[in-house]
């Protein structure tokens, strides 16, 4: 029997898998667009990506939008690196914010995901005109570009529900293992080789670009370093999955506080039944505060296999989280209401 999902993206059969495994019909509308129907007795669900008729359109938009959600967050006060939307024309503009903010700082589009062209701890006037060159040339004079202050952290994704459900992992930057042989790109090398032969988790290659040499020459090195034996060393500062980010699973370590936290997040964008947060600390396990923690950006489509395949760590079954939300009626009463606190 043909795979008729075989060609879309896992986070979609992640989805798809738990849809069926409680009975629901699903059929796929448009591969292309991830569009999928799913059906249960007389209740019928379209689904784009992990869209719904349970996620208001306004408000993914919204929190999509990472200066406007800054502000939203804000306004909430929840606690977000200070930072202002420009055009990426407004160069001037832009190096005034940088002077005012006398630090390190992050230069990023407004719309953008995985991770991609985010720029971080930018300390010096030529590496915010050579961004800035780089970020026009690619995205046109008028794209959005947003400037905040770089906040030096760990930074994990918590995933939370308006059910109570939630799942937490530390997203650590892309690193190699020096063997005292071979070069930091021969390792990259015999890394992918291994993440990709055969792929059993969420890890992704690690990127290979002109931002890792930026962080490596910051570092004093360069890809051509031979590492000592058990030597850890860090290849890029963004910790993104998509970049070759290691996902850990923190869920059982997390503090209530920053669950709490997730709730008022998802409380600032009324109707979003999920969210998955970029959240920023020193410690997961500890209490947070306004100062100890920061939220860098806001998911209304989060990844779901960093949550089930972490490099290490527990599987954590967010899908199942997504289709209580859709689906009510398939799912068991105690998971409807979320796991209580115990601590």
């Amino acid at each position: 029997m043909e795979n008729v999902f075989k060609n879309l993206h896992t986070n979609q059969k992640i989805l798809i898998y738990e849809l069926l495994k409680r009975g629901i019909y699903v059929e796929v509308i448009d591969e292309k667009l991830e569009l999928i129907k799913a059906t249960f007795k007389e209740h019928q669900e379209l689904i784009y990506d992990r869209d719904s008729s349970i996620t208001p359109y306004h408000v993914s938009v919204l929190a999509g939008n990472k200066g406007i959600a800054k502000k939203i967050l804000e306004q909430n006060h929840i606690s977000v690196p200070i930072g202002e939307v420009f055009k990426a024309k407004e160069k001037a503009s832009i190096i005034r914010a940088f002077e005012i903010l006398d630090g390190p700082v992050v230069l990023k589009p407004v719309h953008g995901s995985h991770g991609y062209d985010v720029y971080l701890n930018l300390k010096r006037l030529e590496d915010i005109e050579k961004v800035l060159g780089f970020l026009e040339e690619k995205y046109g004079t008028e794209a959005p570009i947003l400037i905040e202050e770089f906040f030096d952290a760990k930074e994990y994704r918590v995933f939370v529900t308006t059910a109570g459900k939630y799942a937490v992992l530390n997203r650590d930057p892309a690193y190699v293992i020096g063997d005292g042989i071979h070069t930091i790109e021969e390792l990259i090398g015999i890394e992918n080789h291994r993440r990709m032969h055969p792929r059993t988790n969420a890890l992704c290659e690690i990127l290979i670009d002109d931002e890792m040499d930026r962080y490596l020459t910051e570092k004093g090195i360069s890809r051509k370093f031979v590492p000592l034996l058990g030597k850890k060393v860090y290849v890029r500062r963004n910790s993104n999955v998509a970049m070759g980010g290691v996902c850990v699973d923190k869920t059982d370590e997390t503090d209530r506080s920053v669950i709490e936290i997730g709730k008022k997040v998802l409380s600032a964008f009324p109707g979003l039944p999920y969210v998955g947060i970029d959240f920023m600390t020193h410690d997961i396990a500890l209490q947070q505060n306004d100062d100890t923690y920061r939220i860098i950006e806001v998911n209304t489509v989060p990844g779901l296999q960093m949550h089930h395949r972490p490099a290490l760590g527990k599987s954590q079954n967010v899908a199942s989280y997504i289709v209580d939300l859709m689906f009510p009626e398939t799912a068991e009463r105690e998971d409807v209401y979320g796991k209580q606190w115990v601590k």
